[in-house]
């Protein structure tokens, strides 16, 4: 095939000049070759070489180097791309090895297709999911499996965040690695609570799905002394329990030091709002991590028995607030912890993201004391 032989500081120059005037190919791509030089593809319209237009930069015949796709459509039928130019998706979700894409309902049909397109475009998927919605009393994905490399369905997958490892399965459980940065701020908000109080803090995370924050405060060497953690969803509780175990052991204490053992190491699998009712777990956690986003707010009160008292904790809790009723709810948390014999001695609300136009997914973070 024809090429244009080009110094590769002139590239850009003359694949727009070619594109312009329809003499580029689109049956390759351009090649590099030696000396600092790149060859460009032409069709047949372009001028033969010794023209004039060419400012004598030499052709030359190269075999076609076929273009990879960039894009999964350019994997699919091309009319049937141009037909539903519209309602193709535009972004999707990746698990671990799974991908979750939502379909609107013009083209579900196509959605083998769709997934098979994916597959050849994104060589690390494993699985094609649809997301049909939600379902059951933890509102978890409903997921249809489209397509599989190797005919594994099986959702469970792990993921890489922050530099730990979780499992995750999107079919049980709520998982938003969205939040990913929280987390960090999570981490760092701790660090500062361990400088404060000079020892490895005791976390308690009632709403803990399966363990990203633990991930990130466990990651961090002697920042955690033990845990109270769980989750009420049983799926949730299942794999939550298999990362703890593995953050456990890949924990490391700090440079010359040797690892100081976790005490308590508690899992739970029931309601938050049962565990203060168990007198044995009062006055434990120094960090209490508070993340049901309905419901939070009111949560708090039933919390805050499991704080420890006459000494400085946090609590960072998230939560789905109205734009109109943001000091409100600051005063509202103030008043609880006011009626638990505590004073606020920080108070931050931040917002996360976007939730509606009307409500923002908000982060709230409290320095408080409790008294006897």
């Amino acid at each position: 095939m024809r090429h244009l032989s080009v110094p590769s500081a002139q590239t850009q120059t003359w694949l727009d000049k070619c594109r312009t005037q329809h003499w580029l190919s689109s049956q390759a791509g351009v090649s590099r070759l030696e000396g600092g030089l790149n060859a460009i593809p032409l069709t047949d319209l372009a001028p033969l070489e010794g023209d004039a237009v060419w400012a004598n930069n030499p052709h030359i015949d190269l075999p076609i180097q076929v273009k990879w796709p960039t894009h999964w459509l350019q994997h699919m039928d091309q009319a049937l791309v141009e037909k539903y130019d519209e309602d193709w998706p535009r972004s999707y979700e990746i698990q671990g090895d799974v991908l979750i894409v939502k379909l609107e309902e013009s083209i579900f049909e196509y959605g083998e297709s769709i997934a098979n397109a994916m597959l050849a475009q994104l060589p690390n998927i494993r699985l094609i999911c649809a997301d049909l919605g939600v379902k059951g009393e933890f509102r978890i994905r409903d997921l249809q499996p489209l397509a599989s490399r190797n005919k594994d369905l099986e959702t469970r997958t792990r993921i890489k965040e922050n530099g730990y490892l979780l499992w995750v399965d999107a079919s049980k459980v709520y998982f938003s690695a969205r939040l990913s940065n929280e987390r960090i701020e999570t981490r760092d908000t701790a660090k500062k609570l361990r400088a404060m109080l000079a020892r490895p803090l005791v976390v308690c995370d009632p709403y803990a799905g399966v363990g990203p924050s633990m991930g990130a405060l466990l990651n961090e060497p002697e920042l955690i002394g033990g845990f109270l953690v769980g989750d009420l969803n049983p799926d949730a509780f299942e794999l939550l329990c298999l990362n703890i175990e593995h953050l456990r052991h890949r924990r490391k204490g700090l440079e010359g030091n040797s690892l100081t053992a976790l005490d308590p190491t508690e899992l739970h699998c029931r309601d938050a709002l049962d565990w203060a009712q168990d007198k044995s777990m009062h006055n434990r956690a120094d960090l209490l991590l508070v993340n049901l986003p309905h419901h939070s707010i009111q949560h708090i009160e039933a919390l805050l028995p499991l704080l420890k008292r006459n000494q400085t904790c946090v609590i960072r809790g998230w939560a789905i607030v109205e734009h109109s009723e943001l000091e409100m709810k600051e005063q509202e948390i103030r008043a609880t912890v006011s009626k638990s014999k505590g004073s606020v001695e920080q108070f931050s609300f931040r917002e996360v993201k976007g939730f509606s136009s009307h409500q923002s997914f908000m982060c709230f973070e409290l320095w408080i004391r409790l008294r006897d």
